[in-house]
């Protein structure tokens, strides 16, 4: 299926999404919130894929929602101004309970809901000069989509620092707070990210999910259970196996280069 708004690659069991708005710095439209909730939503259950890269073509990885949009949206009847704030709920919903392992690879600007997409990627590796903020306040709006999963990621008190000055924050700061987990110089952000493609596929794809699945509500009372099911399961028993007679698991791949990249 052909995207307007989105770019996509497959390199064997890794799949490469890329914001393709690069006039706009990839501002979220109306369309491009659709196929990104679609591609999301069809990529979970593709069995060929086991990790996903997100990036953005151009100066930036997503400056958020495109003000124009947001302002159209705003000036329609109120069941339509709602179904909007819903689409975009649901393209978060999609990311949140998407099984592969996503890496946010952010560079340039990552502003709004663009700082959304990483709250919720499962690593983030971040080019050194990249800037993060959640500016709504300065638009007489507030992150409230986003903002469970920011809490979640950064916590309620950074989420508040940042969410009522709607400041810039550089890669140092994003680091402490939890928002990203590597910093990358510009000439070694690719190689950076493949490296943690290919320790996502050392591990095993169905232990990933479950795991995935449990973070979204850990429940201590289930964890017994849920480890004896996994050691029971054929992963489960193919990785212990591995690991004692001192091989790899079947399911181990490697990606040794892009075949085309998405700049």
């Amino acid at each position: 299926m052909a995207h307007k708004t989105i770019k996509i690659i497959q390199n064997e069991s890794l799949v490469r999404i890329a914001f393709n708005r690069s006039k706009v710095l990839n501002a979220l439209s109306e369309t491009m919130i659709a196929e990104t909730t679609d591609i999301f939503q069809n990529l979970s259950e593709n069995k060929s894929v086991r990790v996903i890269v997100l990036e953005g073509i151009g100066k930036a990885f997503s400056a958020g929602a495109d003000l124009a949009y947001m302002k159209n949206a705003g000036e329609s009847d109120l069941a339509q101004n709602v179904q909007h704030g819903q689409n975009l709920e649901k393209m978060y919903k999609a990311l949140e309970d998407c099984s592969k392992p996503i890496i946010a690879k952010a560079h340039g600007f990552a502003i709004g809901g663009g700082f959304g997409f990483l709250a919720l990627a499962d690593i983030v590796i971040a080019e050194k000069n990249t800037k993060f903020a959640l500016s709504e306040v300065k638009l007489g709006i507030i992150p409230a989509v986003i903002g469970p999963y920011c809490v979640k990621k950064i916590g309620l008190s950074h989420f508040k620092a940042l969410g009522i000055t709607g400041e810039l924050i550089d890669t140092e700061r994003a680091l402490r707070i939890g928002l990203i987990h590597e910093i990358a110089e510009a000439d070694i952000l690719e190689k950076s990210v493949m490296k943690k493609v290919n320790q996502l596929l050392s591990a095993g794809p169905n232990a990933i999910a479950t795991f995935k699945e449990y973070c979204k509500n850990i429940d201590m009372d289930k964890g017994a259970a849920l480890i004896a099911q996994l050691r029971a399961s054929d992963e489960g028993q193919e990785g212990l196996a591995a690991f004692l007679e001192k091989r790899k698991p079947d399911w181990v791949e490697t990606v040794v280069r892009q075949i085309e990249t998405v700049e």
